[in-house]
């Protein structure tokens, strides 16, 4: 595969799983921040994982097997890449144009332009903050060639060039210009700030954040139970590998989302998308476990190993549907859950605080 593509499919396969894992931060500062989701400014963090991503691959990649690499002089003398221009064609403008060196220089002045983009549109950045921070970016990935990765390597495997500082610099600078240019301005939800009627692709994505959360308390609780048993109690890493527990994840993930919601009155898919119940006449400490089991801790019940050993596997599934339609079909929704324990599903937003 061509030397300048595969760098780009590795910045767009890890720029998608960084992605992945940041998601469901996004969303939730979006919330808190904002009141709502906004999808524009979700696509723009996409896109700059990706880039963030292409900016280390193109200046790190590919890294050397040990002993397969020569050591690289640095050039601390500014200019030498001007002056590598002349080591080529440069009769005819089209000749400099597909010089080597001025692709060179080129390049690194596109790569480092989107920044001023991004920190615009991300952070509502200036031109100067922009130029600072591409120095600053500039200068770690320059300082990291030149000790070879931070003593990874014995010398630097790459060139370290002071050209290649100022000319990212520039690229900076110039995406900060034409981003000013365009009076480009911080991608943010349009409408007033306030509490706003909660709608079901809002309830959805609450219960998306249940379900990842519970799973991802599960795997965690499963690897420290392993850990614990291999580094504290001794015991032979094929025997636990062996005897897998996945009733203990299950349990530390009922337990921790029952406890959320007993303390807070809500779970970690409502802080997420920054919902809230409103109580009812039924009193707190009977609605929020019976809306805890009109919700995630029905799901999660139903998910027990035993049931699912049993041949109920299909149970949590008919109870997630159930669940849904419910929402769908409660005005307000506030579902099942908010049915059973008598409380109103409310945005949590700039709200007036719970009595």
């Amino acid at each position: 595969m061509d030397a300048r593509i595969w760098p780009g499919l590795i910045a767009i396969l890890f720029g998608s799983l960084l992605l992945f894992v940041i998601i469901v931060p996004l969303i939730a500062a979006n919330y808190r921040r904002f009141g709502r989701l906004s999808p524009g400014r979700i696509v723009i963090w996409g896109a700059f994982t990706v880039y963030a991503c292409a900016l280390l691959t193109y200046t790190m990649l590919p890294l050397p097997e040990p002993g397969t690499y020569e050591c690289v002089a640095p050039r601390f003398a500014p200019g030498a890449s001007v002056a590598d221009i002349a080591d080529y064609d440069t009769s005819s403008a089209r000749a400099l144009i597909t010089n080597p060196a001025v692709l060179q220089i080129a390049f690194n002045v596109l790569l480092f332009m989107p920044l001023g983009f991004f920190t615009r549109l991300l952070w509502g950045r200036g031109v100067l903050a922009t130029t600072i921070i591409g120095l600053g970016i500039s200068l770690f990935i320059e300082t990291s060639q030149l000790t070879g990765l931070w003593g990874i390597y014995d010398c630097a495997y790459r060139l370290f060039d002071v050209d290649d500082i100022i000319v990212n610099t520039t690229g900076g600078l110039i995406g900060a210009l034409l981003a000013a240019m365009l009076r480009l301005r911080p991608v943010t939800p349009r409408g007033e700030l306030g509490p706003r009627p909660v709608t079901f692709g809002r309830r959805f994505l609450g219960m998306l954040g249940d379900l990842v959360s519970v799973g991802f308390i599960a795997v965690v609780a499963e690897i420290s139970r392993n850990l614990v048993q291999i580094s504290v109690l001794g015991q032979d890493p094929a025997v636990v590998a062996e005897t897998p527990s996945p009733a203990f994840g299950w349990a530390a993930a009922l337990v921790i989302q029952l406890a959320l919601v007993m303390l807070t009155g809500r779970t970690i898919g409502d802080f997420i998308v920054n919902v809230r119940y409103k109580p009812g006449a039924v009193p707190a400490l009977l609605a929020r476990p019976l809306r805890f089991i009109g919700g995630i801790g029905g799901y999660q019940l139903l998910s027990a190993p035993a049931l699912t050993d049993a041949g109920f596997g299909w149970a949590p599934g008919l109870f997630a549907l159930i669940v849904l339609v419910w929402a769908i079909a409660t005005r307000d929704r506030s579902g099942l859950a908010g049915n059973i324990s008598g409380q109103r599903v409310i945005d949590a937003f700039r709200a007036a605080p719970e009595a």
